[in-house]
């Protein structure tokens, strides 16, 4: 289930037919290529015919994930400032301009799509997601690290884990 999960959704993201390879690590050359950083989006809110409690949940997560976003994509500006290699800062709906100007990389999770918003979780189950480095020129996913729900707005985290990767690659 997995392998199909992330097959569909690295699929889309630059025109592959095929699944990606995925390697563990990092890219032997992210220091000479600029990678793109994706700050997260607003989400439209869900429409439900009528108000339960599981409806009330799913509500409440959206508009907090909309509540946090100017805070969260600001720290991403400054942690991103960290980063010791050339990249820039896009949305994931918009980031395919960048692949086609040079960039080779981009920091994904399926996190940016956002399908954990929803729906109501199982109660107690707390959602963990993958960061892969793609290379989206090779169709290559480098699995870098993992976060759980409740820190994927810490982009300050998020650059932190990946520096930590570049370090223990070398």
């Amino acid at each position: 289930m997995k392998k199909l999960f992330l097959m569909l959704f690295f699929l889309p993201l630059v025109g592959f037919t095929q699944e990606p390879e995925f390697k563990k690590g990092i890219p032997e050359d992210l220091d000479k290529e600029k990678i793109i950083f994706l700050k997260h989006e607003p989400i439209k809110l869900s429409e439900f015919e009528e108000e339960t409690k599981s409806t009330e949940y799913i509500l409440q997560r959206q508009k907090n994930h909309n509540r946090i976003l100017a805070q969260s994509n600001g720290k991403l500006e400054i942690a991103a400032m960290d980063y010791p290699f050339e990249y820039a800062i896009t949305t994931p709906s918009t980031y395919f301009s960048l692949a086609e100007a040079g960039y080779k990389y981009v920091l994904q999770s399926s996190v940016y799509q956002y399908e954990h918003l929803m729906a109501q979780l199982p109660e107690d189950e707390l959602l963990v997601f993958e960061y892969f480095i793609f290379d989206m020129q090779n169709n290559i996913a480098y699995e870098v690290f993992r976060l759980d729900e409740m820190k994927v707005y810490d982009f300050k985290l998020v650059i932190k884990r990946l520096k930590k990767a570049i370090k223990a690659a070398e």
